[in-house]
């Protein structure tokens, strides 16, 4: 029973998962997968009761004091289970896994889901307090568009379905998204996709991510300065001083080495480093193969 439910042991690396289910690794794209089924779930047990609309992104209840729709609404399925939201969290797990096995990794995927999170909620209450127009949203299909739009952006001549470009399909999808809501002349969330579809591309770029579109601002992260040794100050007079301790290490005595980076970390690295300075399609078949070898090895220690 201990072997079913264990965390992954701190200090991992980027690409590990944050824990494990039995043999189930759950990173971030799975998890939000996971949390959002759940979700889904509750909203059908609770679908004649007022508690999943309290979670969904209504910019008058924040103005009015509900601060939690803030993070929640990604999570509120109103409508209960459905065909669609079912698709919208497939979709999620399989592209933002693939950003996160072999661009992002655990952490700053859950930073890239965390930042679009708050944009959207942020646009909306804007777009409430300075025009009086209320767009409201919920479940995970407006983040997930986000993860989708960010894959394709980095891979844009990968293939879909019917051997079509990975960018005809982006183009296709935000246009027929923002064209089905100007036809009823509702202007309000097309302005609320858009703007909020600018601003992830800068997270996203400040992410590592998008690395070839130079167009979009690349805002750098803030490095924590270390922390300047401590100085050991020497005694104005030196014939005051007591008996002389002699510093070490003393004969006999040694210190214990710090951990060592092994061969296959170091290629890992290299190549890791090579992917985030000039994107997934700098390595070679036989790179990306040994990449794959290397994480599966690495996971195994």
């Amino acid at each position: 029973m201990r072997r079913r439910f264990r965390l992954s042991p701190s200090g991992g690396a980027p690409h590990d998962p944050w824990f494990h289910i039995g043999t189930l690794e759950v990173g971030t794209a799975v998890g939000v997968a996971l949390l959002s089924a759940i979700a889904m779930l509750f909203g059908a047990l609770t679908l004649m009761t007022p508690i999943p609309g309290k979670l969904i992104l209504d910019p008058v209840a924040i103005a009015h004091g509900e601060l939690w729709r803030i993070v929640t609404w990604p999570f509120a399925y109103p409508g209960g289970i459905g065909f669609w939201p079912v698709l919208t969290i497939a979709f999620f797990w399989y592209f933002g896994k693939d950003l996160e096995d072999n661009l992002l990794g655990r952490k700053r995927l859950l930073e890239f889901f965390i930042g679009a999170t708050l944009v959207f909620a942020a646009i909306s209450v804007l777009l409430y307090v300075s025009t009086g127009q209320v767009v409201t949203d919920s479940g995970l299909s407006t983040v997930e568009m986000m993860v989708l739009l960010a894959w394709i952006a980095e891979w844009p001549h990968r293939r879909f379905m019917f051997n079509i470009p990975a960018w005809v399909f982006g183009l296709v999808l935000v246009a027929v998204t923002v064209l089905g809501e100007l036809q009823y002349r509702s202007w309000a969330y097309p302005l609320y996709l858009l703007i909020g579809i600018a601003i992830c591309a800068i997270i996203a770029r400040s992410l590592g991510m998008l690395s070839e579109h130079h167009i979009i601002p690349h805002l750098s992260r803030p490095k924590r300065a270390p922390k300047p040794p401590r100085s050991s100050r020497s005694p104005r007079h030196p014939s005051s001083r007591g008996p002389r301790v002699v510093a070490g290490p003393w004969e006999g005595s040694s210190l214990p080495a710090g951990p060592r980076e092994s061969h296959d970390e170091a290629r890992m690295n290299a190549l890791l480093e090579k992917i985030h300075a000039n994107g997934q399609d700098s390595l070679s078949e036989d790179e990306k193969a040994e990449l794959l070898a290397l994480r599966d090895r690495l996971r195994r220690r």
